[in-house]
């Protein structure tokens, strides 16, 4: 029976493109958004079961729909950005009301090509037993200005065991790529690797394919970005600086020295935390914060501006990341 419910993706895919991009040059520069938007139910007075919170779902069909406003209208002043990468969208989840937020997101973005990648798809998720989260159907949401000639969905590796995995996510990298301004093509990809496990045991396999892909792109020639939710602590992030009176939660962790692909290189803002725990409501100075989101640029990529957005972790668990990133110049490609 399990078996036969277990959503079992394929390992590369195409996702539907829906929209229409509006801009049709091929760019040298692309401006680009990261936020993991914590399916609108994660606001500033949430907490998460998972984190040591009680919270299983969003409190209410309002609450899901107030914050859905407040994550709209931040997309809206940053409707300039050529790429929006957002994860844990909730299309039909029983966590979220059956509210497509995807729709509700793309309904306010005219001028964007977009695609959805799920990464979570299950009848019904049985935990907590007496509270169970039930059917669940999430994932990534990818918009464009630039029209991509492919969007893929790349199944990740890993898995918890039987029977669990037939209730858990199937994690994924969504890929768009379009043409740039010298003939070679931009590859961006968003993400959201996994948490939760126990000693790094999905996290590690995820990322020895992460590099292996990114070190395959790179060497066909393509500009490649990938950005989104790591759900590892960047290298160099000062955590004290943002001062925190809980526990550090035993989810943390780092990525591991001597990671980066040849050539790539890290684009983060580590003056301002991107994620809070959710054992408890926000409480400044109480919860635990670090930087997990953000960008890794590809050889003859440059950054610009990075910056993480603080909006007082208002309508989710984490905060966007804005980032400008350009060609270098011949000369200084490496």
């Amino acid at each position: 029976m399990l078996l036969a419910i277990e959503w079992r993706p394929a390992q590369v895919e195409n996702t539907p493109l829906f929209g229409q991009a509006r801009k049709r040059e091929r760019p040298s520069s692309l401006r680009l958004l990261t936020w993991n938007i914590g399916y609108a139910g994660l606001d500033a007075d949430a907490d998460f079961f998972m984190d040591g919170g009680r919270m299983v779902r969003a409190p209410s069909p309002e609450r899901v729909r107030q914050n859905l406003a407040g994550i709209r209208e931040v997309l809206r002043q940053h409707e300039d950005a050529d790429l929006l990468l957002l994860q844990e969208v909730d299309r039909d989840s029983s966590r979220t009301f059956g509210i497509d937020e995807a729709q509700e997101i793309v309904a306010d973005l005219p001028g964007y090509a977009w695609s959805f990648a799920p990464n979570y798809r299950s009848r019904w998720v049985p935990w907590p037993l007496l509270d169970p989260i039930g059917r669940v159907e999430s994932g990534l949401v990818s918009l464009s200005r630039h029209r991509p000639h492919t969007a893929r969905r790349l199944q990740l590796p890993g898995a918890f065991p039987w029977p669990v995995r037939v209730f858990h996510l199937k994690r994924c990298l969504h890929e768009l790529r379009f043409p740039g301004s010298d003939g070679r093509d931009w590859v961006v990809i968003n993400l959201h690797l996994s948490t939760f496990d126990r000693d790094g045991r999905l996290r590690r396999p995820e990322m020895a394919f992460l590099r292996e892909h990114l070190t395959h792109l790179a060497q066909e020639g393509a500009h490649v970005i990938a950005g989104g939710d790591f759900n590892q602590v960047f290298p160099g992030v000062e955590e004290a600086s943002f001062g925190h009176s809980d526990p550090v939660p035993d989810w943390r962790m780092d990525v591991e020295p001597g990671w980066l692909p040849p050539g790539f290189r890290w684009a983060f803002d580590g003056a301002r935390p991107s994620l809070r725990a959710v054992n408890r409501p926000w409480q400044p100075g109480v919860n635990f914060t670090t930087v997990i989101d953000g960008f890794l640029l590809g050889p003859g990529v440059e950054a610009g501006e990075v910056r993480t957005l603080d909006l007082g972790f208002r309508h989710s668990d984490h905060h966007p990341v804005l980032l400008e990133a350009h060609l270098a110049s011949p000369d200084r490609e490496e």
